[in-house]
């Protein structure tokens, strides 16, 4: 069943892309027997990939835009380094986001802007499928994610075909409204561009929170980090601190890769709780 939510006059509806199989070492600092359930039968946590569809007073758009066709085996060093003995046959596999969005009954050309809030493949794979979208992203993570890596990169394959499409557009140096009712909040850390989009409408919030928290246990625990964070103490404080407002204020949180539910409030207990549930 697609997941969505009403936010004020905003709609927004998960859009699935595949899923991500990822073994314990790439949270450092978490202790995976705190909370097996976790785990599947491989000894890996599963992640969602995908993108987030809003529609609305602003018009109608994306935040990130998926992984794009993707089949990545799992590295045999990685299973052997997890005493994995029977690990997934992908690392990560995608490419649904296509038809998650016409399921929406919405065509790629009616997407205006797709608000990017890193540079990784899995949040950048299909900005080339809406003709019609303007590509907002953190200038930050361009010489590190773009320009630092290898031409055949598909990050940057995916990034330089956009900017010659002169469809890029980088995110105020401030935090700042971009559209009627959304801003971009910067949260450096996982990337050095890193953002929170944050919607408001008829005295409600939600936050898309990218990959500011990926285990559900960060709520508590700042000492879990992901492998890929640039700056963990960064992202560490940033969650800490957004979470207590979240907290404080009711705001939905609306992360990249968290499932059953997607969209979660935090609650007075400092726990999680469904936010489609009133």
């Amino acid at each position: 069943m697609t997941e969505k939510i009403t936010i004020g006059d905003f709609t927004v509806t998960v859009l699935t892309d595949g899923a991500s199989h990822l073994p314990p070492s790439a949270y450092p600092g978490a202790d995976f027997e705190r909370f097996p359930e976790l785990l599947d039968a491989t000894g890996t946590y599963r992640i969602r990939l995908g993108a987030h569809l809003v529609q609305g007073p602003a018009g109608t758009f994306l935040v990130d835009a998926g992984a794009g066709p993707l089949s990545m085996p799992f590295p045999a060093e990685l299973a052997a380094a997890n005493g994995l003995g029977n690990p997934p046959p992908h690392m990560a596999q995608a490419g649904e986001l296509p038809e998650s969005l016409a399921a929406a009954g919405v065509a790629p050309e009616e997407i205006s802007a797709i608000f990017v809030t890193h540079l990784h493949l899995d949040h950048v794979g299909w900005l080339a499928h809406f003709p019609n979208a303007t590509v907002h992203y953190g200038a930050e993570d361009w010489p590190l994610l773009v320009g630092a890596a290898p031409a055949d990169d598909p990050t940057r394959v995916i990034m330089e075909a956009a900017g010659r499409a002169g469809v890029l557009r980088t995110y105020p140096a401030e935090d700042a409204e971009v559209l009627p009712g959304v801003t971009v909040m910067r949260v450096p850390g996982h990337t050095p561009g890193h953002v929170v989009i944050a919607l408001s409408s008829g005295g409600e919030q939600l936050w898309f929170t990218g990959d500011l928290v990926e285990l559900p246990a960060q709520l508590t625990d700042r000492e879990i980090h992901f492998m890929t964070d640039v700056d963990r103490e960064a992202a560490a404080g940033a969650r800490a601190r957004l979470f207590a407002r979240a907290r404080a204020e009711g705001i939905v949180i609306a992360a990249a890769h968290l499932s059953d539910p997607s969209f979660r409030r935090v609650t007075a207990e400092n726990t999680w709780a469904d936010a489609t549930v009133r």
